[in-house]
């Protein structure tokens, strides 16, 4: 494997998707956003099982090969391998080939939108909340419309996916990207190192509220060695409460309370949650849960890896407890504390998006049907050739794990992508203790609440000078976020800060177009 690029795990994904829903970071750095029209409430669907048989027909037609640009964190030596046998399925199934490009996360926005401006030509590319970002692809005209291509041209996918998700996904009642299906709730949080939640007594029965675990927190302080931080923290913001904690939504500037069907938006301090959370945070740091200064966000990885951290605060998702326990080698116990909320940033989190310039628009659409409902074809693509870079661990279950002499440092293929590519709940298990991580996930889907903003979309266009100069003050004051900077002493200055670059103008013109998007419905 060639040196290692930028590592975006599952829990980085998830922070950024939050990130882009929280503080509106990708639609004011990266275009300007489109309004969607008006959704329907999810209803539950049935996901593929392993025994679905893709309808997609082959065609004697000439092959066409498909240019597919994605994000990895690495690149691997065995790609073209693992290319060659997907095109023996592909060609066979649906009469086409694929070429698969995979970008560095780090460079992949910036050289999607270079390749966009100059009429580069290829036939699919990953799109999100935070990565090539989808909504100002859309507004430049970049992705094909696929509302009747989907439901006609891959069926069996598009029965996958909730009717309210597909929805929350359109622009102007069009749909320009097909959803992967994955984790679509925040499932906010706190997991600790088990062998520290046992020395502890740490009982998840009797914690509700973080607050509950205050006393383990302070037992970590005054019982570990000093470089162990109670809490995981960096410069960028890691070791914060997310919004939805306290129930709220960032839809691109302050805040909605997702309790509220009929609210509005509210400046941010204007939230009795806000306020809670943020002085909670200064608490904890003066308590010496986030230690003497926060880690630089670019050492995180590492002292995660190494232990330093005792807990974190995070999306816990079924199965994630197996997941932290193959990057850092130790075990974790974890517990959501968050209400179960299905809000758009989530759910556009990771799609993918067809050129409009494609010239084999019936072929890409039959490659996402395939990719969705084909299991070994999909897992694939996940984790490489079946023994060469994984062999069955308990086929019986799902279950993989690297062949003999075989890890995650030497593999010549290990994305370690599963939610990029396709329904992540046809994936094979990388662990035995994450069977039945999939369907108690989809549980989650179908069961949570519905944002009562859930596909509205704010169009920064008319106040977009607003939002860049907010953006930058919001970026001064990040370490407010944990308790670096004393939030009672600068919450004035704060205010004072954000209002003067614009706030109450950019307040004005959310509510203006959520009235307008909730009249159209």
């Amino acid at each position: 494997m060639q040196a290692k690029q930028i590592q975006v795990t599952r829990r980085d994904f998830l922070k950024l998707a939050a990130a882009s829903a929280v503080a509106g970071v990708v639609a004011a750095c990266g275009g300007t956003t489109p309004t969607p029209q008006a959704t329907s409430a999810p209803q539950p669907t049935t996901a593929a099982k392993a025994t679905d048989t893709p309808q997609a027909q082959p065609t004697s037609a000439p092959a066409a090969e498909l240019v597919y640009y994605y994000g990895t964190r690495a690149n691997f030596k065995d790609i073209s391998l693992v290319q060659d046998e997907m095109n023996k399925t592909l060609k066979d199934k649906i009469g086409a080939t694929i070429q698969l490009n995979p970008l560095d996360w780090s460079t992949l926005s910036d050289k999607m939108q270079l390749k966009n401006a100059s009429g580069e030509k290829y036939d699919m590319a990953f799109t999100s909340s935070w990565a090539n970002p989808y909504y100002p692809n859309v507004k430049n005209n970049v992705f094909l419309d696929l509302t009747d291509r989907l439901p006609n041209g891959a069926p069996n996918y598009w029965k996958q996916i909730k009717p309210g998700a597909w929805d929350a996904a359109k622009v102007g009642g069009k749909l320009y990207a097909a959803i992967n299906q994955q984790t679509w709730t925040p499932n906010f949080g706190a997991a600790f190192q088990k062998k520290l939640a046992d020395k502890y007594k740490l009982d998840w029965s009797s914690v509700s509220k973080f607050e509950d675990l205050e006393p383990t927190w302070d037992a970590i302080v005054k019982g570990e060695a000093a470089d162990m931080r109670a809490i995981e923290n960096d410069d960028a913001g890691h070791g914060s409460i997310w919004t939805a904690y306290y129930n709220s939504t960032n839809p691109g500037y302050g805040l909605y309370n997702m309790v509220d069907k009929n609210g509005h938006v509210t400046h941010e301090w204007d939230s009795q949650g806000w306020v809670a959370a943020y002085t909670l945070v200064g608490k904890w740091n003066k308590a010496g849960y986030y230690g003497k200064e926060p880690w630089p966000a670019a050492d995180f990885a590492a002292q995660h890896k190494a232990g330093k951290g005792a807990s974190f605060l995070h999306n816990q998702k079924p199965g994630g407890e197996a997941e932290e326990k193959q990057i850092t080698g130790f075990e974790w116990t974890s517990k959501i504390l968050s209400k179960n909320f299905l809000d758009t940033g989530t759910l556009i989190a990771t799609m993918i998006g067809v050129n409009k310039q494609t010239t084999a628009p019936d072929a890409c659409v039959k490659y996402l049907e395939l990719v969705n409902t084909d299991i070994p074809l999909y897992n694939l693509l996940c984790f490489g050739i079946e023994g060469k870079h994984w062999v069955w661990k308990d086929k019986g279950k799902n279950v993989i794990g690297f062949p003999a002499g075989v890890n995650a440092d030497n593999s010549g293929y290990n994305p370690n992508a599963d939610w990029e590519y396709g329904n992540q709940f046809n994936a094979y298990y990388t662990d035995a203790t994450k069977v039945g991580a999939w369907e108690a996930t989809k549980k989650l889907n179908d069961e949570a609440t519905p944002s009562p903003l859930l596909g509205f979309a704010f169009d920064q266009t008319p106040v977009k000078t607003e939002v860049a100069q907010i953006t930058a003050v919001i970026k001064e004051y990040i370490l407010m976020t944990i308790g670096f900077i004393d939030f009672n002493a600068k919450l004035p200055e704060y205010k004072s800060r954000v209002t003067s670059a614009g706030g109450d103008k950019v307040l004005a013109e959310i509510n203006k177009q959520l009235d307008t998007w909730r009249s159209s419905k």
